[in-house]
């Protein structure tokens, strides 16, 4: 049987990371002490265990904690629980039928996107299909991931991953890809013409979380033989609007100044 301190401890590393995952931001020690109501010493102590597990991170410069990275692997691995999957099911689905667009849902999976739901409105031999991977610098899912994480996590992932030319159109340039992604992060969505297939072009939308994180992306995409991008555009709204609607359901909240609609 476990000890009363052993289940002391773990019901102050749940409280610690209560406290910093509902944080809009990185959280000074003092108001970590403030809402949790522990005492400095044994705040520290607990702290001190988390960040060790990888469960909490310390950033020096700001002298701030936030959740670490093993919290965001449990993260991306909760997502893709069948349940939450069948929570998505049927907004995807209405999308694609309303559009008439093939529809995708992903999250970020090392240094690529990984698909998780797929409505294939228009069956292709390369339309994405769960449990696919794709790159992140040439698809519209991947630049919406690259423009909202941080400038030292990109760096990381676009080392890893390289800047592979699929077309003539792909960015492989790490100053015109870096311009891309300032665009994406103003107008909070982003839109990829001819740059992984030269047949198809998309859009996608981010999915927050409760930290204001893009926890996955919404994508719609079609052919450029038959759509302009203007007329991709004109459901934008919709993919925007599905996605706050997915977001509400998953319990993820967008940033203050996240605009949902154009």
């Amino acid at each position: 049987m476990a000890r009363s301190t052993d289940s002391s401890i773990v019901a102050k590393c749940a409280k610690i990371m209560d406290v910093l995952t509902h944080a809009k931001r990185p959280m000074v020690f003092s108001d970590i002490v403030t809402q949790t109501g522990f005492v400095k010493s044994s705040c520290h102590r607990v702290l001190a265990v988390l960040q060790s597990e990888g469960l909490v991170e310390y950033e020096r410069t700001g002298r701030t904690y936030k959740p670490g990275s093993r919290f965001q692997d449990w993260a991306r691995a909760g997502f893709r629980h069948p349940d939450l999957q069948q929570v998505v099911a049927e907004p995807v689905d209405r999308l694609s039928e309303a559009t008439g667009m093939n529809i995708a849902l992903s999250v970020l999976d090392g240094d690529t996107i990984l698909y998780l739901r797929t409505s294939n409105h228009v069956a292709v031999r390369y339309a994405a299909r769960p449990g696919d991977h794709a790159p992140l610098h040439c698809t519209a899912a991947g630049k919406v991931f690259l423009a909202f994480m941080s400038e030292n996590q990109r760096r990381s992932v676009l080392d890893s991953a390289g800047l592979e030319k699929f077309t003539e159109f792909t960015r492989t340039s790490l100053p015109e890809l870096e311009a891309d992604l300032d665009v994406v992060r103003n107008q909070s969505y982003a839109i990829v013409v001819k740059e992984e297939f030269l047949q198809v072009m998309g859009m996608s939308a981010p999915i927050w979380n409760e930290q204001g994180k893009v926890a996955a992306c919404l994508s719609a995409w079609t052919f450029t033989a038959e759509y302009t991008p203007e007329e991709l555009l004109a459901h934008l709204d919709m993919l925007k609007q599905t996605a706050a609607e997915i977001c509400a359901r998953i319990g993820g909240e967008a940033p203050e100044n996240f605009d949902l609609t154009t």
